[in-house]
């Protein structure tokens, strides 16, 4: 989400860098997120919830995000103090402003995930440099029909569960070896 101020591009990130204050929020689908500083206010002094620490390729930096239902957000005797300032998205002012070094020695404290489809994709993986690229094709092949045979009418949505797991399992184990 970008919008321009004062003919300079202002990101979720930036806003939220700039104005310690508060926590930036916003709704994306179901969930209201909050990013770096952001999260850890919120989950210092809003809401404990689990924190994600992942590194974005086209932003070149990890990112933290934290995030809950929009419903659970509303409950919260707090929102009420939270102004909308863009659609889907609020300013809650804080009782004390994040303590810059405190955020980052708890962001460098998370484990960095790095997105494993876009270390596969470019080939980055230790795993997949071992792995002749025919043989990577060949299991996507075969996960792809064992996901095309699956019929969706006739099946329960267990089955449906237990099908995408057993999917994952099978992609790990080739990672693995």
């Amino acid at each position: 989400m970008q919008s321009a101020n004062n003919g300079e591009v202002v990101t979720k990130f930036s806003r939220q860098a700039a104005d310690l204050g508060a926590v930036y929020l916003y709704q994306e689908g179901l969930f209201v997120r909050a990013y770096n500083e952001g999260a850890y206010a919120f989950i210092h002094q809003v809401l404990a919830c689990k924190p994600l620490r992942r590194f974005v390729k086209s932003a070149g930096a990890d990112r933290v995000v934290c995030g809950v239902p929009l419903t659970v957000l509303a409950q919260l005797a707090g929102f009420a103090q939270a102004t909308p300032f863009e659609p889907l998205s609020w300013r809650w002012p804080l009782r004390l402003p994040v303590e810059r070094a405190l955020y980052e020695a708890w962001r460098d404290a998370l484990p960095l995930s790095v997105p494993r489809a876009s270390a596969v994709l470019a080939g980055a993986s230790a795993s997949t440099a071992a792995v002749p690229a025919w043989a990577v094709a060949d299991l996507a092949q075969r996960l792809m029909n064992q996901w095309l045979q699956f019929n969706v009418a006739t099946s329960t949505p267990v089955a449906a569960l237990n099908l995408v797991a057993d999917l994952q399992r099978q992609w790990h184990e080739r990672e693995v070896t």
